[in-house]
């Protein structure tokens, strides 16, 4: 037999009235287990809470956390009282443990950082030199290994000035294949390149 319209309509008609029942009797009975809960004592209705009350709507669960609960929003007096004034350093210290591991990351870090700028400082050129007078001079280019690779500064050629001690002069030049070489002449010899060539 084919199911008309009105059939259609009776059934979901139905289903309706089934579901608003089915509602408000969980509501009933959730309602039932709350209020016998509530003449409990707030441990054992703590107890329920962390057992996730399944009998309970979430607007009664709600409910049952807020009586568990002082009036001005604290935990139970039965609950380790709390210091009212601690120092800023006694509560520094009792975080500590676990801090420990963001301060050791940080101090790391900060070490890295200043490494990181001394060796950006120590390589960086203080300026570009070259020597004053239009002839080669005499200068004894050294490699970090101790192997030599030239034996004059270059007229017109730039250099670059690591630093300056006792009236002497500390130059780099790439050598290309090779790397670094360095030398140390007197800082009279030198003027600052004005521009590159």
């Amino acid at each position: 037999m084919a199911t008309t319209p009105e059939d259609v309509r009776a059934r979901r008609a139905s289903a309706a009235r089934a579901a608003r029942e089915a509602a408000v009797r969980a509501d009933r009975e959730s309602r039932a287990a709350l209020d016998e809960l509530m003449q409990r004592p707030a441990s054992e209705r703590f107890a329920a809470l962390e057992d996730g009350a399944p009998q309970l709507l979430p607007e009664h669960r709600l409910e049952l956390l807020r009586s568990v609960r002082l009036p001005t929003g604290k935990t139970s007096p039965a609950a380790r009282p709390v210091a009212g004034h601690a120092s800023a350093w006694a509560v520094w210290r009792g975080r500590l443990p676990f801090q420990a591991g963001r301060l050791t990351r940080d101090a790391l870090l900060a070490v890295c950082v200043l490494s990181a700028l001394v060796v950006a400082w120590r390589r960086t050129p203080q300026a570009l030199v070259e020597i004053q007078g239009d002839r080669d001079a005499p200068a004894r280019w050294v490699m970090p290994d101790g192997g030599s690779v030239g034996d004059r500064l270059v007229a017109g050629r730039a250099y670059a000035l690591m630093r300056q001690a006792n009236g002497m002069a500390e130059l780099r030049a790439w050598q290309p294949g090779v790397g670094y070489a360095a030398a140390q002449v007197p800082v009279g010899w030198l003027r600052t390149r004005v521009s590159p060539r």
